[in-house]
């Protein structure tokens, strides 16, 4: 890159540029590659940013996936390569910016309008009246938060404006007996999902606290339902599962189930094999950090479920979500007689 060119640039956003070697030819993308691999090892660094829609990253996005990393690519529309969603958890595209176009504006004279008299009866001006302004309405008040949100809130309160590393995080709460010592940070954080969110999915670094919406959680659920889809009622369970009269909930699906392209007989096998391992990564805190709503006990739509790992990485759009539920028949409970199908978290 020429950073001479843009020094300027560099100078308002206050950076400091690291020139690449005195060749003619431009090595900068394997500069990049090489610093992204010292990063990881050297300073331990899990999340990645490739703004670029080369294919030559790709390997690397890979490699980096390989060891638990997660890699995002930022790109614009029309440059990036064909294919990338399968490379990088997650593609973010731009538009190109729309080019200036120049209006020629003719000037015309202007020609003076004599003014035109109007006159109104004294009654009916004493008879307007004015059209009182609507009042304002104050937005609702958040609902409350739970005693063990407050206390970790109060105990770590950076995690209301900012994201925090879960090293640091995790021994401070201990240490005020908010954590068990025997309790895996992933499953106590996934107690409260509606709450916070850890990231990458695999193997988390970071905690994020959301705020809760004005709507209490109950009337969300519930017009969440009701405007989906009509309120089915599940035929009659076992006694470990929710009551039959338990409506199922479900929600706008973004990313759909199709089919996998076509491959080799060797390239398919292959497929099927990683597909099987990435499915024996997903734990239940997975699950339930992609799917709060399964937290409140009530039966979900199985496609709506699926969609919402597909849209979290968790699940390929060819992937089926049975998959990832019956690796965990203690946990979850999938009802395919009824209509929707519907799955429960079972506490």
């Amino acid at each position: 890159m020429h950073l001479q060119a843009l020094a300027s640039v560099w100078r308002t956003l206050g950076a400091r540029t690291f020139p690449n070697l005195a060749l003619e030819k431009n090595t900068t993308d394997a500069a990049l590659i090489a610093d992204a691999v010292a990063l990881h090892f050297q300073q331990g660094v899990r999340i990645f940013a490739i703004a670029s829609g080369d294919a030559d990253f790709a390997p690397l996005a890979v490699r980096l996936r390989e060891w638990g990393c997660e890699v995002w690519c930022f790109s614009m529309e029309g440059i990036i390569f064909q294919g990338v969603e399968a490379y990088y958890d997650r593609v973010v595209r731009f538009l190109p910016q729309p080019t200036a176009i120049s209006v020629t504006v003719s000037v015309v004279q202007a020609v003076p309008i004599k003014p035109v008299h109007v006159s109104v009866p004294a009654a009916s001006v004493l008879a307007a009246k004015p059209t009182p302004l609507p009042k304002a309405i104050k937005p609702p008040l958040p609902p409350a938060l739970p005693d063990e949100v407050e206390r970790i809130l109060k105990a770590v309160p950076g995690l209301r404006d900012t994201p925090q590393m879960l090293n640091l995080i995790v021994p401070l709460l201990r240490q005020q007996a908010i954590l068990g010592k025997a309790t895996k940070s992933t499953v106590f954080f996934g107690r409260h999902a509606a709450y916070f969110t850890l990231s990458p999915t695999h193997q988390p670094t970071q905690l994020a606290y959301t705020p809760p919406r004005s709507m209490p959680p109950a009337s969300a659920y519930k017009a969440s339902a009701e405007s989906a889809k009509p309120v089915q009622k599940l035929p009659e369970r076992s006694a470990a599962s929710t009551p039959a009269t338990a409506a199922v909930l479900s929600w706008p699906v973004l990313i759909r189930r199709h089919v996998a392209p076509p491959l080799l007989a060797e390239l398919h096998g292959l497929r099927s094999v990683l597909l099987q391992l990435a499915v024996r990564r997903v734990s239940t805190a997975d699950v339930l950090l992609a799917v709060p709503e399964m937290l409140r006990g009530q039966p979900c739509s199985l496609s709506a479920v699926a969609g919402r790992l597909r849209e979290k990485g968790l699940l390929r759009p060819y992937q089926s979500a049975l998959r990832v539920l019956e690796r965990h028949p203690g946990s979850f409970a999938v009802e395919m007689s009824c209509t929707p199908q519907a799955v429960i978290y079972l506490r």
